[in-house]
């Protein structure tokens, strides 16, 4: 019986990150819509792995796509953002007419702040890497430049 409630629950993981993308454009990424689960890495980190870093959930999904794929990835990122003129885009690069990362602060849920975050660089194998990010929780975007060791904080 422990084994099977433990199984579950291990299960069930994955699908309450999901939860917390559903109001934004880019759900159907998280929900394997865009680009199948299997050909994706997913990583979820929740509770007291999380804390550690002011944050409640960090989501993140990692994938090799086609141009197509790309496209639709990229505009669903942009649509969340409200373009990347917006106030909510921190930061942003562009490459080859593409959108190569992007980091946006969303509006808040509840108490938490709300950060999604973008990357997109070519593969070996002609394909593009992407790497879409999203985290909540108290940290600042100041706490995810020192996290993540950066000085910048402008958009280009």
């Amino acid at each position: 019986m422990k084994r099977i409630l433990f199984f579950m629950l291990a299960l069930s993981i994955p699908s309450l990150a999901v939860i917390a993308q559903k109001d934004l454009g880019v759900a159907p990424i998280f929900e394997g819509k865009i680009v199948p689960q299997k050909q994706m890495v997913e990583t979820v980190v929740k509770g007291e792995q999380a804390k550690s870093y002011k944050l409640s959930l960090f989501h993140s999904l990692k994938m090799e796509v086609d141009t197509e794929e790309c496209q639709s990835i990229e505009e669903l990122v942009r649509k969340d953002c409200g373009g990347l003129e917006s106030p909510c885009v921190q930061e942003y690069g562009m490459k080859e007419g593409r959108l190569s990362y992007l980091i946006a602060q969303l509006p808040n849920r509840q108490d938490e702040h709300v950060f999604l975050c973008y990357q997109c660089y070519g593969a070996a194998n002609g394909k593009l890497c992407i790497t879409l990010v999203y985290m909540e929780g108290p940290a600042t975007m100041q706490d995810l430049y020192k996290m993540f060791k950066t000085d910048k904080n402008k958009k280009k």
